[in-house]
């Protein structure tokens, strides 16, 4: 299912014009009205580039921030503006190459903007199959969801899968937005949407 998919994304047919479809739904839906600091990533192996969102989060003066990886402990995350040094980390990705003192938790963020090798229409999500999100964001799992941060997933349409196997520490998406349509899980998150 992750090799198909991952093979579909990487010879998707336009996706510059994809990345800035998904830019301009999140900036229409209003999702980063009031948003403080959010979470992206660095597109690789043909996922969805999400550099179109994160100069849309900068413009409004939206703090972004792009995942370290530091074992044993899970991904946290390092403020990133456009002259901040990157480094590859173990899996050849770049990450901000920063001081861990300026590193922060999935909780002091506002919206997780998370890549996706394949999701359903549940709201389920598989990555890499590591489980670094899902640690990450094991907070969201006790108890009542908290308001914060919002789970979004940045994928092509293609990566759509009859259904995810979840496990009881993976942590369900609010949302996931293609270059075709915005699917919202997360009841609070529908009420959100702009009208």
């Amino acid at each position: 299912m992750r090799a198909e998919a991952r093979e579909a994304r990487r010879s998707f047919p336009d996706p510059q014009k994809a990345a800035r479809a998904v830019s301009n739904a999140v900036t229409s839906l209003g999702w980063l009205d009031g948003v403080g600091r959010v979470s992206a990533t660095v597109a690789d192996d043909g996922e969805l580039d999400p550099a179109p969102l994160v100069t849309a989060c900068r413009l409004r003066g939206i703090e972004v921030c792009f995942p370290v990886m530091r074992d044993p402990a899970p991904i946290q995350f390092a403020p990133a503006g456009p002259d901040t040094p990157f480094a590859p980390n173990r899996f050849g990705i770049p990450e901000p190459d920063v001081d861990v003192e300026l590193l922060v938790s999935a909780r002091e963020l506002d919206v997780v903007f998370a890549p996706v090798v394949v999701f359903d229409a549940a709201g389920h999500r598989a990555g890499r199959g590591q489980g670094y999100y899902d640690r990450a964001l094991s907070f969201l799992l006790n108890g009542p969801r908290p308001a914060k941060p919002l789970v979004v997933g940045l994928s092509y349409e293609c990566q759509l899968v009859d259904g995810v196997p979840c496990h009881p520490g993976d942590v369900t998406m609010d949302a996931v937005i293609t270059e075709e349509r915005v699917r919202v899980f997360s009841s609070a998150l529908a009420r959100r949407v702009r009208r």
